[in-house]
């Protein structure tokens, strides 16, 4: 491996640069829906090899920026899918989350590499290092400009469900920074000064903490199902609306009239709680009195049906994307309007600078996005269905975001509604759907998930699936809803302290490492 590491240190730059960005490629088939984990230690290997060889500033960021260009291309291809809905309208804007969005994401991960250049680490210091900086730019990804914390590398893990039960300790991002450290400790059998020995026995010692991490979960993991709640009956629906025809007008009555159709089928005990999901009900449900009567005589007494619909102010021209909850008496009882919505799929961002520079004049396609509101940063984030327990209601990738998850108000379980029928047959539905379990171990409550295309599903408090609907699929989901775990979990009760603190841990060992080698080599000389 020594001869493979020298021969990519010779190699011309634009040659390192495609390497970096085949190898980041690479990383996207270890996540969702392939789960390759196997090619991971070939992506980081090969990152730190040309890193290694990087001699100025310069070669250092590019060796990250390529790579991660890969990744994101590879990884989130399928943003631009959502552009083909409306081809006529979006098309053009389709280079912006296709090449553009990767590219600027891609700045971060140069950085992680860059910071690790210049702190001059070498050997299995430059691997602790290089794991902290990676670890440190991907929260810096999770939260500027409103963060995209999508693609970490943690959620290769997902098809893993022993592994995965260590994210109710360390989260996500926990799992991330030691997934990195050991896909990228085979680096050292190629470094020149590091002994097959030493190598050989970091490699060990890091599957053994894999093997421990993956048996203590398999022993976390019950062998039985877990209990419900009493007399909480719920019945899912994923009405498979393809996007190009969901908000056609003359189609929109018969959208809803398929939803009521499957909330209606007789299947068994009749459920008390029908969800549906993100925009199910395509009118302004809140001021539609005569829609709200019908759908009432559809809900059994004491039951709910817990909808996604757009929410208009009747007196100011302000919109939200909602989750209500409409009660047997046909008054909606709840609401919760999504707080973190995406940039340029629910409000344009810098908008009165696009138009004051004349880049709407230039793309007229982008001055004629529509915004939605966002609400109070005090505004609920818990719901209360009469019946069921509180929950923490998500829309679409706001549980993306494991940090929001936890509000100050006691929940028992989460409700995620979405619609990932913009991004058809892709890979992004079941990335979004490992985000959703991994939400779940995390918490360690159940995870209520409707979509309108898939992937709908009813998950335990340990990430596993009770009862799904795969994608592009219509039907029904009838089941309970799964207790969440005593006490919850450890991640839940400390949240992002915890892999904060293993990130500053490794920074540390891999400094102390490296003025250590360093202080070595000045008293020998």
């Amino acid at each position: 491996m020594t001869a493979l590491n020298r021969r990519i240190a010779g190699l011309s730059f634009f040659k390192k640069s495609l390497l970096a960005f085949l190898l980041g490629a690479l990383v996207a088939a270890a996540l969702p829906p392939l789960n390759l984990v196997f090619l991971l230690p070939v992506s980081f290997t090969g990152l730190i090899w040309i890193l290694s060889s990087a001699e100025t500033r310069t070669q250092a960021f590019f060796a990250g920026w390529w790579f991660a260009w890969g990744q994101f291309i590879a990884g989130l291809y399928w943003i631009g899918v959502a552009f083909t809905i409306d081809a006529k309208t979006h098309a053009v804007l389709m280079p912006l989350p296709v090449l553009v969005l990767p590219a600027f994401l891609a700045v971060l991960s140069g950085g992680a590499t860059l910071a690790t250049h210049l702190t001059g680490a070498r050997s299995v210091g430059r691997i602790f290092v290089f794991s902290a900086f990676w670890l440190l730019f991907e929260y810096i990804r999770g939260v500027l400009f409103t963060g995209f914390p999508w693609n970490l590398v943690g959620y290769s893990w997902s098809a893993f469900l022993p592994v995965m039960q260590s994210t109710a300790f360390i989260g996500i991002y926990g799992l991330t920074l030691l997934t990195v450290f050991i896909a990228s400790l085979p680096a050292l059998f190629g470094e020149d000064g590091v002994s097959r020995k030493a190598a050989g026995a970091s490699l060990v010692g890091s599957i053994a903490l894999f093997a421990a991490i993956f048996g203590a979960g398999f022993l976390r993991i019950p062998s039985g199902p877990v209990d419900s709640f009493e007399n909480a009956s719920l019945r899912i629906v994923q009405p498979n609306i393809r996007q190009s025809l969901k908000w056609q007008p003359d189609l929109l009555l018969d959208h809803l009239r398929k939803i009521v159709s499957l909330s209606l089928i007789d299947e068994g005990v009749p459920p008390r709680f029908y969800i549906w999901p993100e925009t199910a009900v395509p009118y302004y449900l809140t001021t539609a009195k005569q829609l709200k009567k019908e759908l009432a005589q559809i809900i059994p007494p004491s039951g709910a049906i817990i909808t996604g619909a757009p929410r208009r102010d009747p007196d100011v021209r302000r919109y939200w994307n909602s989750l209500q909850v409409l009660g047997s008496s046909g008054e909606i009882l709840d609401i919760y309007d999504k707080q973190h919505l995406v940039p340029y799929g629910e409000y344009m961002p810098l908008r009165p600078l696009m138009v004051a520079t004349g880049l709407t004049e230039i793309i007229p396609a982008l001055d004629r996005m529509s915004d939605f509101a966002t609400p109070d940063k005090a505004a609920k984030k818990v719901i209360s269905v009469p019946g069921l327990p509180p929950a923490r209601a998500m829309i679409c990738y706001e549980i993306a975001f494991p940090w929001e998850v936890a509000p100050k108000t006691a929940f028992s379980w989460i409700l995620n509604i979405t619609n990932d029928g913009w991004f058809g047959d892709t890979s992004g539905p079941y990335q979004h759907f490992a985000i959703t379990r991994t939400r779940a171990i995390e918490q360690g409550v159940a995870v209520v998930r409707a979509a309108n295309t898939g992937i709908s599903a009813i998950i335990d408090p340990y990430g596993r699936v009770e009862e799904k609907l795969e994608l592009n699929e219509a039907g029904i989901i009838d089941g309970g809803l799964p207790l969440p775990i005593p006490d919850r979990t450890f991640y839940a009760r400390r949240g992002e302290i915890i892999p904060i603190f293993l990130t500053v841990i490794f920074a540390g060992i891999g400094l102390m490492l490296t003025w250590r080698k360093a202080k070595n080599i000045r008293l020998s000389s």
